[in-house]
């Protein structure tokens, strides 16, 4: 049987969804482990105005993260690095708590947490 070549268009759309997975997923381990609500994620198919294919984080401080797809294509890792370097850069942790919920939370961001609370 023949391989089926995706065109590119879909092979695209994969990696964007790829790219809104690794920012969202770090965006979200955050917030529910946290608490925070000093940041808000949004990507180019849900608001108009951003570049096609991007991701955006914007902080209570004015600070905006933008990924471009056509720079984080298959880069999954550095995005997640990149995502929270920034997410501990521009949100203040202290006095953050977060919802009761089954989650457990991220590790990272508990110990972040407990630092900036002690």
């Amino acid at each position: 049987m023949d391989e089926w070549d995706a065109p590119e268009w879909l092979n695209r759309y994969r990696a964007f969804k790829s790219l809104c997975a690794a920012v969202s997923g770090e965006y979200i381990r955050f917030s529910l482990t946290t608490g925070c609500g000093d940041v808000s994620y949004t990507h180019s198919q849900r608001t108009e105005g951003l570049p096609n294919y991007s991701c955006r984080l914007e902080a209570r401080d004015g600070a905006v993260l933008m990924l471009e797809l056509d720079n984080w294509r298959g880069r999954p890792d550095d995005v997640r690095r990149v995502v929270r370097k920034w997410l501990g850069e521009h949100s203040n942790l202290r006095g953050c708590k977060p919802a009761q919920t089954h989650y457990g939370g991220d590790e990272y961001w508990r110990t972040q947490l407990q630092h900036a609370n002690q």
